[in-house]
C-alpha cells in the first residue's frame, strides 16, 4: 500500500488557552469571568471545568465536536488569595489537554508614601515617593500623565508638576489608591 493512502491518526492533542483575565490577578467581587478557547483538528468532544462538563451548559448547544470552541465561566467561592481551577479539554480521539489555571484574588489596594515635596519656584513642585503593593504596582499616574516603569512590588518615583499634587497608584488587580498631600 502506498504511504499516502494510509489513514493518519490524530497526532495532536487539543489546544487550551485562557484569554481573560490577562494578568492572572483580579479584585474580588464584580463580574469575574474566566474566558478562553479550546481548539483541535478533530473537534472538541469535552470541555470540563473542575469536573463539570461545560458543553452541556445552556448556550453551548451545538458546540460539541467543533474545531474551535470559545468558552467562559464564573468561578465559584472566590475569596482573597490564590484560587485554582482544573480545566480539561478532550478531542474526538480521546486525547486530553489539562490546564491548572491559577488566579490571584487581590482586594488590597496599593500604598503611597511621599518621601519629598519640594517647591521649585515658578509654580512647579517636585514630588518623590514610593508606591508599594502586596502583588505588583502596575501604574503610577502623576498630574501630567502616567509614569513609565516595569511593574514591581515597589516603585520609587519622582516627577515635577505645575498643577495640584495628586498621585494615583493601581495594582495588577485594578485596585487603586489616590493620594493628595
Amino acid at each position: 500500500m502506498l504511504g499516502g493512502c494510509v489513514g493518519r491518526g490524530d497526532a495532536l492533542a487539543p489546544v487550551l488557552t485562557i484569554t481573560e483575565p490577562r494578568s492572572g490577578t483580579v479584585r474580588p467581587g464584580g463580574d469575574l469571568q474566566v474566558v478562553g478557547y479550546a481548539m483541535d483538528d478533530t473537534g472538541v468532544a469535552s470541555l470540563r471545568v473542575d469536573g463539570t462538563e461545560i458543553l452541556d451548559a445552556p448556550g453551548y448547544e451545538g458546540e460539541r465536536d467543533k474545531k474551535l470552541v470559545n468558552f467562559g465561566f464564573r468561578p465559584r467561592r472566590v475569596r482573597e488569595g490564590l484560587w485554582r481551577s482544573e480545566i480539561v479539554v478532550t478531542d474526538g480521539s480521546g486525547q486530553r489537554t489539562p490546564l491548572t489555571f491559577p488566579l490571584e484574588i487581590d482586594g488590597t489596594p496599593p500604598t503611597v508614601e511621599l518621601t519629598g515635596v519640594e517647591q521649585l519656584g515658578g509654580g512647579r513642585t517636585r514630588v518623590s515617593g514610593v508606591a508599594s503593593d502586596n502583588d505588583l504596582v502596575s501604574e503610577v499616574v502623576a498630574p501630567d500623565g502616567p509614569l513609565s516603569f516595569t511593574p514591581a512590588a515597589q516603585y520609587a518615583f519622582t516627577f515635577e508638576t505645575a498643577g495640584e499634587v495628586v498621585v494615583t497608584v493601581r495594582d495588577e488587580a485594578g485596585n487603586e489608591t489616590v493620594f493628595t498631600p
